[in-house]
């Protein structure tokens, strides 16, 4: 009997070491329990509703979720097998939407909140830097819809190369009917 009760004893701390190890190593069963650590660690939230928007090549997924003042995004990482893990691979942060509309271009994802209450839709104007002309000219124009909370995102096509140097150049929003109720410049 003695046997026996020893192997439940070392079964039972091997689970509660191997639990510690997770704990302590930030592992989740979920993104969204990586995305509620992480907004924890940096004191924001809790935010209402964490919206998936899209995933990188690498594997990592970007969830966000949205503030009165703007909205924030955090990347997880699956790993282990069923875990996730919080990564720094993506820049993450807050993104503050100061005026009606704001938008960004991060890696290979558009994505952007707009106040606009008719907006149904946003026309995003990216331009990239050129060396050749040596100067700043439009790159592509992406029509994205817009949700009822005003947020809007869109990943590029894999064709188009990555690049550091592109930014937003104007977001114009769109109402149902498809007529343009707002031009932001960036």
């Amino acid at each position: 009997m003695k046997r026996k009760k020893q192997i439940v004893r070392n079964i039972i701390l091997i689970a509660l070491t191997a639990l510690l190890f997770l704990w302590q190593g930030g592992y989740h069963l979920t993104p969204e329990r990586v995305f509620r650590s992480a907004e924890k660690a940096e004191w924001l939230g809790p935010a209402a509703e964490v919206m998936e928007i899209g995933s990188w090549d690498d594997g990592c997924l970007c969830l966000v979720a949205l503030e009165q003042k703007g909205f924030y995004t955090v990347s997880a990482k699956p790993c282990l097998g069923i875990f996730w893990k919080y990564t720094n691979e993506h820049w993450n942060g807050y993104f503050p939407v100061e005026g009606q509309t704001r938008g960004w271009i991060w890696e290979e994802m558009i994505f952007g909140q707009t106040k606009e209450p008719d907006a149904a839709e946003v026309v995003c104007v990216v331009e990239g830097w050129k060396g050749q002309e040596n100067g700043w000219q439009e790159v592509g124009r992406y029509t994205i819809p817009v949700g009822e909370n005003g947020f809007f995102s869109m990943v590029l096509d894999s064709s188009i190369p990555r690049s550091k140097d592109r930014t937003m150049k104007e977001i114009i929003c769109k109402n149902a009917a498809g007529e343009v109720i707002a031009v932001n410049k960036q």
